[in-house]
């Protein structure tokens, strides 16, 4: 679901309720709609508790940007906007959903709580903005605990593979769930038991739902992002290193069409500065492969063309709530979750000490939820046998260009990828959003000025040589990445080969 979509949701499913996400001390307190937490859990920031999952991001990097947690972060008082590290990355990040889905967040407008937070018209200027913006990607390179059925990477091929795509945490949108809403369910009872503020349970449990409701998309519900990632991967297992020098040709080739004093230096200084660049920007980022393209086109698909569920009814997904059965579904879901939170809550009013297994079936047997599952989950479709499958595998990728996308005929995987990437869609707006801050080019210019300007003249070149390319002719710039990547394989894949030999051994 899109950012909006989720807070609906919630919003809906929780009566507009407000909930407690910051400390216990004074100056501690933050205090979001119940929508606004399931909309900025696991995809603006991890869902961790407690500890869990700590100590190395989604791409083993220690203290990386996935490992920041929303209830740590929402405990550190900020500075209007402007400081890394505490909750005015929150706050930036619920700027960054009303930009991006281009509808009016009244906190932001004049007079409103957040109204004098120093954050840019687009969201994508300053130091926090583009903060917010890197989790956002990191988190999405990652996210297959965001679909019901995601599939298994092939053991076979990812056993010590140093460059495969990252892991998800919880394997899958049903196992994130459930996992974090029986840590929901611990912290209610511990609350009743101490006749505490539930809210803060019930914040919980919203971050629980943002896997919940994902559940209800249909692009979410049969897409198996994790093997098409791995799948591709290994068939062009150094596509982002392409794909860096792709970026940085294209942009190199539009500084010298747009200022003259690009055109002064030698074509490999400029394309070398242009890759430096690149690649210090997206150093953050775990590398992105032409499965991550692949998975969001069939994602997308599925969304916009709707899905059969058993029982009648059709699905669709993000950007298309309102349409089919979803919306009402993911509602009951939601509601069935917070039935939970506070019957646990109730439990430990009443002096329950119980924990764990034992406190869970009491609460599925006061709701009455099946033995092994609680209620919320019941309502989970399921796609129908009836629907086309999805083409996703071929030889290479000129083969799956001209594949029909589902079933035996209609539109291609070609022209989905086309639709996926045109101007001012959502992937195309968000890539947009990278230019600003990616090339500050130091070596180039003394002053700081002159480096301001240099900068922001390449993040337009960016914008015209890469974008506009990418967007107008995606296969020409596919294909052209590919190229990059047969032309090094067979000296790419023995390194490869070497560092992976070396991992096993250490």
């Amino acid at each position: 679901m899109k950012s909006a979509e989720h807070r609906a949701v919630g919003h809906a499913a929780a009566a507009g309720a407000l909930v407690q996400v910051g400390g216990h001390r004074a100056g501690e307190s933050l205090v979001l709609g119940y929508g606004d937490v399931v909309a900025l859990s696991g995809d603006f920031f991890a869902s961790q508790t407690r500890g869990a999952h700590r100590g190395e991001d989604s791409h083993g990097q220690p203290d990386g940007l996935a490992a920041d947690d929303l209830f740590e972060l929402a405990a550190i008082p900020g500075r209007r906007g402007t400081q890394f590290g505490t909750r005015d990355e929150i706050i930036c990040a619920l700027k960054v959903m009303a930009v991006d889905g281009d509808f009016v967040d009244a906190r932001f407008e004049p007079g409103g709580e957040f109204s004098d937070f120093r954050f840019s018209p687009t969201a994508a200027a300053t130091g926090v903005e583009r903060r917010v913006r890197d989790r956002f990607l990191t988190l999405a390179a990652a996210n297959g605990d965001h679909f019901v059925t995601p599939g298994l990477p092939d053991p076979a091929h990812d056993h010590h593979c140093l460059s495969c795509p990252p892991p998800s945490h919880f394997g899958s949108a049903v196992v994130a769930y459930r996992h974090l809403h029986q840590i929901a369910l611990e912290e209610a009872c511990r609350l009743g038991q101490c006749r505490g503020d539930l809210s803060r349970a019930m914040a919980r449990e919203a971050a629980a739902q943002h896997y919940l409701t994902d559940a209800f998309a249909a692009g979410h519900l049969r897409t198996p992002v994790t093997a098409i990632r791995h799948f591709w991967h290994h068939r062009y297992p150094r596509f982002w290193q392409g794909l860096q020098r792709k970026v940085a040709a294209d942009t190199a080739a539009a500084l010298r069409e747009l200022t003259r004093a690009a055109r002064l230096l030698p074509d490999d200084v400029l394309y070398d500065h242009a890759l430096a660049a690149v690649e210090t920007r997206t150093k953050m980022f775990p590398p992105i492969n032409l499965g991550d393209l692949l998975a969001r086109v069939f994602h997308d698909w599925d969304d916009s063309q709707g899905l059969l569920v058993e029982g009648g009814g059709v699905l669709f997904g993000d950007g298309h709530l309102d349409e089919g059965v979803g919306k009402q579904l993911a509602v009951a879901a939601a509601r069935a979750g917070i039935d939970d939170i506070e019957v646990a809550y109730q439990l430990g009013a009443s002096g329950s000490r119980l924990r764990g297994e034992a406190l869970y079936r009491a609460v599925r047997s006061a709701t009455g939820a099946p033995p092994n599952i609680f209620r919320a989950e019941t309502w989970i479709p399921v796609p129908s046998a009836d629907n086309p499958p999805q083409n996703w595998q071929a030889p290479d990728i000129k083969a799956l260009w001209n594949l029909p996308i589902v079933g035996t005929s209609g539109a291609t995987v070609g022209t989905a990828v086309e639709e996926t990437l045109r101007v001012g869609s959502e992937v195309f707006c968000r890539l947009d959003r990278l230019g600003p801050g990616v090339f500050e080019l130091p070596g180039l210019l003394g002053t700081p000025v002159l480096r301001r300007w240099a900068g922001r003249t390449a993040a337009h070149a960016y914008h015209r040589g890469f974008i506009h390319h990418l967007a107008q002719d995606p296969k020409a710039t596919v294909l052209a990445v590919v190229a990059q990547e047969d032309s090094s394989h067979a000296g790419a894949t023995s390194r490869d080969r070497a560092a992976d030999r070396l991992q096993t051994a250490v």
